[in-house]
């Protein structure tokens, strides 16, 4: 059976930086679960599946609308296996059962500002631009990879720097983006055939604050919370 897209949550055990950090609460639901509620938003021909290695984390995502067809293999349930492994284990699983998909899209549990509306957006940017292999979201770098400089004792490439912007104001840079973790999609047969999210025809997709916002360590997940706790939850959560 063909679909459109296979919004695959990425969500192994074991993290080390905080501790079941993909199943962490916030607004009073697993982190896990904001992915799936946003995927379930879409409304396109789907399916969402959890690629994990725990029961708990698989009965929980089903608690939530998610299938769990599988449980990761040990080899990729280590900090050392990568998104695209993980990716094309979960497409050659769907393949040997009959079950096929035009994109994959990977939602880590760890972006849960990202909303329904970026994704429908990020995929119909990727209907119309046939050439491309995939689509994934960004966000701008700050500060400007101008005034930074490797970590080193004395500021000595910094100096150089700043001493040309005497003149120049800070919004005349030239913008700069990197990945933001909120999503990657892309085309399946892209996917089998460069075994990578990132070719020179992958799109970005900006995502803006506080969308763009990545749990990678405690002081993250207290900003999470605290962005949570005001007004602005209405337009996120």
């Amino acid at each position: 059976m063909q679909h459109k897209i296979l919004w695959l949550i990425t969500a192994r055990s074991g993290s080390k930086g905080i501790k079941n950090k993909n199943i962490i609460r916030l607004a009073n639901k697993p982190l896990l679960a904001h992915r799936i509620i946003s995927a379930k938003k879409v409304k396109v021909d789907s399916k969402i599946w959890i690629s994990t290695d725990s029961k708990k984390y698989a009965a929980i995502a089903q608690q939530y609308g998610a299938e769990a067809p599988f449980f990761r293999p040990k080899k990729l349930s280590n900090d050392k296996a990568s998104s695209i492994e993980v990716a094309l284990h979960a497409i050659e699983w769907g393949e040997k059962n009959n079950i096929f998909f035009n994109y994959l899209g990977i939602l880590e549990p760890t972006s849960p500002f990202v909303l329904a509306d970026h994704l429908k957006d990020a995929l119909k940017i990727l209907d119309k631009n046939p050439a491309a292999t995939g689509i994934v979201a960004t966000k701008k770098i700050t500060p400007n990879t101008f005034l930074t400089q490797k970590n080193s004792k004395n500021l000595t490439v910094l100096a150089k720097r700043l001493k040309l912007l005497q003149d120049t104001r800070r919004q005349a840079f030239v913008e700069e983006i990197t990945p933001s973790g909120g999503f990657y999609i892309a085309k399946v047969s892209s996917l089998k055939r460069q075994k990578a999210f990132y070719t020179k025809k992958t799109l970005s997709y900006k995502l803006t604050e506080p969308f763009n916002l990545e749990i990678d360590n405690k002081m993250d997940l207290l900003w999470a919370k605290f962005v949570t706790a005001k007004k602005m939850k209405k337009s996120i959560l």
